[in-house]
């Protein structure tokens, strides 16, 4: 991806030098330890809103490491760290300037989210934030939190390297922010109280692809204004998108999926989203909950 000496966003909260760096383990958690402390868990990650925050790992937000425990955080090289700083600061100056231009065009006005990087832990509008959370949406305070840790992860130990594979990451949850403007989030939280739990799980499903598809939707138009796209780089964000699908992370880590328990959807319908938004740039093509 073409990033560098480029513009970076402003609307940047960096705590990495005051946010812990012990706290808790990194990656993407264990299903099976997920569904057996979800009972927990659950009541302690909801916004003051009843807003569930939301992130692009299959279980990523009702993960609490210091719950289950986890290993500590390695020294981080200040340069490489401050590297990794500004290429997320610089994707997400695109993100604003891409959003900012399909709202003007429909007579609305962009208000972009805050990006917070952090190392280790910090606070979120919607509680606790760790690094084994991986990056994620807050509707409360309207703010993506993102642990560059999770990127080592994500190349290390799911084998989705490269710069557009963060990217694709980070498009995700900015997608969250554009689905939280539109109200969809607290249409889809206000139904799902209505709903059985496998029920909900699949509203969340289509939640998430949604925002797949808007991450498309922004590679698309980012690349039509600022010709960011190097070879390769669609394909690492469909590798990212492959890697993290409920049913892949369930066997890797229990050796079986159990779909009713889906919350972010197969990884064959994440990549489909994704390049559905991709291929069209346009919103309207985005509408996973009339599927």
């Amino acid at each position: 991806m073409k990033w560098r000496d480029r513009e970076q966003s402003r609307n940047v909260d960096d705590r990495r030098a005051s946010s812990g760096r012990s706290g808790g383990g990194r990656g993407l958690p264990s299903i099976g330890t997920l569904m057996f402390l979800w009972p927990i868990i659950k009541p302690l990650l909801r916004s003051k809103l009843g807003l569930a925050v939301v992130g692009i790992g299959a279980a990523a937000y009702f993960f609490m490491p210091s719950i289950i425990g986890g290993g500590s955080s390695k020294p981080v090289s200040t340069a490489k760290d401050d590297e990794k700083a500004a290429f997320i600061k610089t994707v997400t100056a695109d993100t604003e300037k891409v959003w900012g231009k399909i709202f003007a065009q429909a007579g609305e006005r962009y208000p972009p989210a805050t990006l917070v990087l952090y190392r280790g832990g910090t606070r979120s509008g919607c509680g606790p934030a760790r690094s084994g959370m991986g990056p994620f949406y807050c509707p409360e305070d309207r703010k993506v939190y993102v642990d560059l840790s999770f990127f080592d992860d994500l190349k290390r130990k799911h084998g989705a390297g490269g710069d557009f594979a963060e990217a694709y990451v980070l498009a995700h949850e900015v997608g969250h922010h554009i689905q939280n403007l539109e109200g969809t989030l607290d249409k889809v939280q206000r139904a799902k109280m209505r709903l059985s739990g496998a029920e909900g799980n699949q509203l969340q499903v289509r939640t998430e692809l949604q925002a797949d598809c808007y991450a498309g939707v922004w590679a698309h138009q980012a690349q039509k204004q600022f010709k960011i796209l190097e070879p390769g780089d669609l394909e690492e964000a469909l590798t990212a998108a492959d890697s993290i699908g409920d049913d892949r992370l369930q066997k890797q880590a229990q050796g079986f999926a159990i779909p009713h328990t889906f919350t972010h959807g197969t990884s064959k319908q994440r990549m489909e989203w994704f390049a559905r938004g991709v291929k069209s740039g346009l919103m309207k093509d985005c509408n996973t909950f009339a599927q």
